[in-house]
């Protein structure tokens, strides 16, 4: 696809405004009302998804040029794909592609990534992971594990901690934690240490698309060779470009899960046992690439005719076949453990902040989304805030410290561990 091909879409949005609200079917108060991230902090039309296709489409027509301020409308965005949701409740537009053509049309000008982007992006072209660290220290978070190392042998389950959980010294416990509990359960899982590459997450979302196809072949191509019957990581990233867009990369002869998924099913098939009581009062915080981001994409290539129309027929995803069930069936197994949730839940859960290179960019804006989440968080009376994704936690981490420090944040993971 091209931002060419999306020259209909950006000539007949009707400027509805549905990209910035949650479904008015789904909204619970005025307060939590808002969707849009970068539309709640900038309020100028041109920051949501009906005023970034103006700006796509005067990029093709020659109107405007990719100046600093449209860069920064382009990229003051987390790709979250709530727009994309609530846009197709109503509509049949694809905002979400677009948002992703937009930034690679950047690129092939020659404009982008940003500036804060390129240590992130250099060091995965050296290092393959954007922490800036060597790949000699990538396996060095199971270096205390007894688990299968899957560059010398064999094991039907390869895990993929990908690149936060393997080198963020704060969250390297989410990774051990899930190979130790599938071992006890009896999975016969293995890793692949300092031979485990980026998925190419943090340059398909800046634009790269090149870049994205060359590492994302070697993945689909190393893991197939591995013959593994599949692929599980705790990383909602990895995850949700695993399902969405390894696909159209090459044939994948494994299937992903994410770790809560392979968890929920050990629990379901007694593999699991809970001996301990966890009291607290938690809510779950839907990651957006485990959640709508991880719903299995329709992949399509033909030509629009007319609203609701095209050449061929094509389906629609609506973002709610992702990961939601899997982590509320998980907590609600955890004796002790009430679950208390927030109003933007599932396909309208509020975005943390940190995603599409916002992180990197525009630090103050992440954390600044990350707090509105919190606040909503706190309105539900919960102990805790507990999700299941590296950039989430990294995020909220930042923002409860903002916030004085006024609610605990667990991974699931961990949750799960202090129970059995």
């Amino acid at each position: 696809m091209s931002l060419e091909k999306y020259r209909w879409d950006l000539v007949n949005c009707e400027r509805c405004s549905m990209c910035k609200w949650v479904h008015p079917w789904s909204v619970k108060s005025k307060e939590r009302a808002p969707l849009c991230p970068s539309m709640k902090k900038y309020k100028y039309d041109a920051y949501s998804a009906q005023g970034r296709f103006d700006l796509a489409r005067a990029l093709l027509e020659g109107e405007i040029e990719l100046t600093p301020k449209a860069l920064e409308v382009i990229y003051t965005c987390t790709l979250c794909g709530a727009c994309d949701v609530t846009c197709k409740f109503t509509r049949d537009m694809e905002p979400l592609e677009i948002l992703h053509e937009l930034r690679k049309y950047v690129v092939d000008q020659g404009k982008g990534p940003l500036q804060g982007h390129m240590p992130a992006v250099d060091s995965i072209r050296k290092n393959d992971n954007p922490w800036l660290q060597p790949r000699t220290r990538r396996g060095h978070w199971a270096r205390k594990l007894k688990v299968k190392d899957l560059n010398k042998e064999k094991a039907e389950v390869l895990y993929f901690a990908g690149c936060t959980y393997s080198y963020n010294a704060n969250l390297q416990k989410v990774a051990q934690s899930t190979v130790r509990i599938m071992q006890e359960a009896g999975v016969d899982v293995g890793i692949l240490g300092n031979n485990e590459s980026c998925c190419a997450s943090p340059v398909l979302k800046v634009g790269m698309s090149d870049l994205f196809h060359e590492i994302a072949k070697k993945n689909i191509q190393r893991f197939n060779d591995l013959g593994v019957k599949k692929v599980v990581t705790s990383c909602a990233g990895c995850y949700g470009v695993f399902q969405s867009q390894y696909p159209a990369v090459g044939e994948m002869k494994f299937e992903v899960l994410h770790s809560v998924e392979i968890i929920e099913q050990l629990i379901q098939d007694k593999k699991l046992k809970f001996n301990k009581s966890v009291p607290m009062k938690v809510t779950w915080h839907d990651p957006c690439h485990t959640g709508r981001g991880g719903e299995k994409q329709n992949l399509w290539e033909g030509e629009r005719i007319k609203w609701g129309l095209s050449d061929p027929p094509r389906e629609r995803n609506f973002g709610s076949d992702g990961v939601f069930d899997a982590p509320r069936n998980v907590l609600n197994a955890l004796p002790g453990i009430e679950l208390i949730e927030m109003e933007r839940i599932r396909e309208f859960s509020w975005c943390c902040g940190a995603g599409g290179g916002v992180k990197s960019a525009f630090p103050e804006f992440a954390v600044e989304s990350a707090l509105e989440r919190i606040d909503e968080a706190k309105a539900t009376g919960a102990e805790a805030l507990v999700t299941s994704c590296p950039w989430c936690e990294s995020n909220f981490a930042d923002a409860i410290i903002a916030d004085g420090g006024k609610i605990k944040l667990f991974s699931l993971v961990e949750l799960i561990e202090k129970a059995l």
